[in-house]
């Protein structure tokens, strides 16, 4: 295994500052800082004179000019040769701090492992989104118990783990390396079963999450007459040892004084899929019990289709309900607004405009889920897989140009600081895979674009499943894509301008924390290998340095990601990329 902890050095910036800019600023306006304090009089880059210092716990994203991941040339012709330009003065963006995460479930049973954390800390991935897609809005973190599935009799509930309660999930983050959390709250059942969501509940994890002890300030009781006390309850809760006699909380009690620091918040899940459009069948596959649900689907469906109270006006006023009552307890903390993905989802064009009507001026940053892929005749249960490879360049570009749209029309002053997540990431579910390879290469280069693009946070999903790791901890092909990113850049590192003459082959750079500049060549191409040709602007490069290579044809006798010293490097060089394989090259600054 690559030791990553040992090879891979800890970022640390410089002196010098950098604006940690929105969704609107990233996506749209031009790139600034770059020439001005990172390059020569020439306008090319001088070497690692003044890296921008960023809140590394905050930092997602830097200035973006022109979007030539938009402009990717078509996938046609030959490979054999590609021209790929690399300009490090070309700032795209900074990794935020939880840019490398992945999705969790309550129902995992290998979740709370300690093989999961290690190769959860050998991908550098820190950010757990919990507990997890549909389990959201039905789960309640205080007695880790479910809300019964809508109106079914007898009724049925969700599989919980037995150790994935929210204390033990809590102190598994003391085990992930710089561990931290996107909590999804829970706004679609209160805690007695009878009605949506209540903002006094998450305002209580906020307080079991962040609180302290000494605070006296009253949460109160939510419309059903529950009574969450008061922040210190909750975060004298945390900071216990448990009780020799159960009182039913010793799953809170994990004896953990300091707050868990959690930031990010999630106002449910995938909320559009309640049952209020036509097409969401039997009541919707997502839990909103702001409406009531009928024993039979049909009728269900008769009494939720189009019903207000399941309307995306309706949410977004419950995401500045909950937004208000979680502020109250930590106003730090940053909540984020469910979406569908403009220009590529159909019901987007309706969602979207009439949530952030409601809420676009509280909110602190929006959710995507991403699935990409097409499904191929004659059974439609087959990926694409060329279609999924296709993706970053082909719907990331439509995505972004939406979001920014929505944003300056529903944003207001707030626009400019919003943020964007994408807390589901992967291939289109369900699909048979036939080159499990190819989810590698699609993690790599999604994650990729999207830290370029600037997202705050990337969960694949999930953690034990989709070519990740399987049950037994074993990693998949989407764990080493995405490991591949990591050798690429880790948190802080700056991401630059790369682009590449062919479709097929797909390119990102990143200045990194030492110094160093890397390199990242993706080739897409089952069949046919590619000679790249890479001119590197600016400063003298090392003519050596270090090349990691993961594909189809990784070894399977050791460890797939192989690392070895390459030569005739430089500025100006060419390297062969075989089919449906990444490579890093890494080179440090002449001397």
């Amino acid at each position: 295994m690559i030791g990553t902890n040992s090879q891979r050095r800890a970022c640390k910036t410089k002196t010098g500052s950098l604006r940690v800019y929105g969704l609107v600023a990233v996506l749209s306006f031009a790139c600034s800082l770059a020439a001005r304090s990172q390059s020569d009089a020439s306008g090319d880059w001088a070497g690692p004179t003044s890296a921008p210092r960023v809140d590394r716990k905050d930092a997602s994203t830097g200035p973006r000019g022109d979007h030539d991941v938009a402009n990717a040339p078509a996938e046609t012709g030959s490979i054999a040769t590609v021209k790929v330009s690399v300009d490090p003065s070309k700032l795209r963006n900074i990794v935020g701090y939880r840019a490398f995460g992945i999705h969790t479930s309550v129902s995992d049973n290998n979740l709370v492992n300690p093989e999961a954390v290690k190769m959860l800390n050998a991908a550098g991935i820190n950010t757990l989104r919990y507990p997890g897609g549909g389990s959201a809005d039905n789960y309640h973190w205080s007695n880790y118990k479910p809300t019964k599935r809508q109106a079914e009799e007898p009724p049925k509930y969700g599989y919980y783990a037995p150790n994935n309660n929210f204390g033990n999930f809590g102190m598994l983050l003391d085990y992930v390396q710089n561990g931290t959390a996107v909590i999804t709250v829970n706004y679609g059942s209160n805690h007695a079963g009878t009605g949506g969501g209540e903002p006094a509940e998450a305002a209580a994890w906020v307080a079991y999450s962040n609180g302290d002890p000494a605070d006296e300030k009253v949460i109160g009781k939510d419309s059903t007459g529950y009574d969450w006390k008061t922040v210190g309850y909750w975060a004298t809760m945390r900071a216990s040892p448990p009780l020799a006699e159960d009182d039913g909380f010793n799953l809170l009690r994990i004896g953990h004084p300091k707050a868990l620091a959690i930031k990010y918040w999630e106002i449910g899940n995938e909320v559009f899929g309640n049952g209020y459009y036509s097409d969401e069948l039997n009541g919707g596959a997502e839990e909103d019990l702001h409406a009531p649900y009928a024993v039979d689907g049909k009728d269900s469906d008769k009494i939720r289709h189009g019903n207000p109270a399941l309307s995306p006006s309706a949410y977004g006023k419950g995401v500045v309900a909950f937004s208000k009552a979680m502020k109250a307890i930590d106003p730090s903390i940053k909540l984020g607004t469910v979406l569908l993905n403009p220009n590529v989802d159909k019901k987007a064009a309706e969602w979207n405009p009439a949530v952030m009507a409601e809420c676009g001026t509280v909110i602190d940053f929006v959710i995507l889920h991403w699935y990409a892929g097409a499904l191929l005749p004659p059974d439609w249960k087959t990926l694409d897989e060329a279609s999924l490879l296709r993706a970053p360049q082909e719907e990331l570009p439509k995505i972004g140009s939406g979001l920014v749209e929505l944003l300056r029309k529903y944003g207001g002053e707030n626009a400019s600081k919003v943020q964007f997540i994408v807390s589901e990431i992967g291939s289109r579910p369900y699909a048979k895979v036939t080159a499990p390879v190819t989810e590698g290469l699609f993690a790599a280069d999604a994650y990729a674009s999207l830290m370029e693009m600037g997202a705050a946070n990337i969960d694949w999903a999930e953690l034990h499943g989709n070519f990740f790791l399987d049950e037994k901890n074993v990693q998949g092909s989407a764990y080493y894509g995405i490991q591949m990113v990591h050798l690429l850049a880790n948190v802080n590192d700056q991401l630059v301008e790369a682009k590449s003459n062919a479709g097929l082959l797909t390119a990102h750079a990143a200045r990194r924390g030492d110094g160093s500049l890397a390199v990242m060549l993706i080739n897409k191409s089952p069949k046919e290998k590619s000679t790249v040709k890479l001119q590197i602007a600016g400063a003298k490069l090392a003519t050596e340095g270090l090349r990691f290579d993961w594909g189809q044809n990784s070894p399977t006798d050791k460890y797939p990601v192989t690392r070895e010293p390459i030569t005739g490097t430089g500025n100006s060089f060419s390297v062969v990329v075989p089919p449906y394989t990444i490579i890093n090259i890494v080179i440090a600054m002449s001397h």
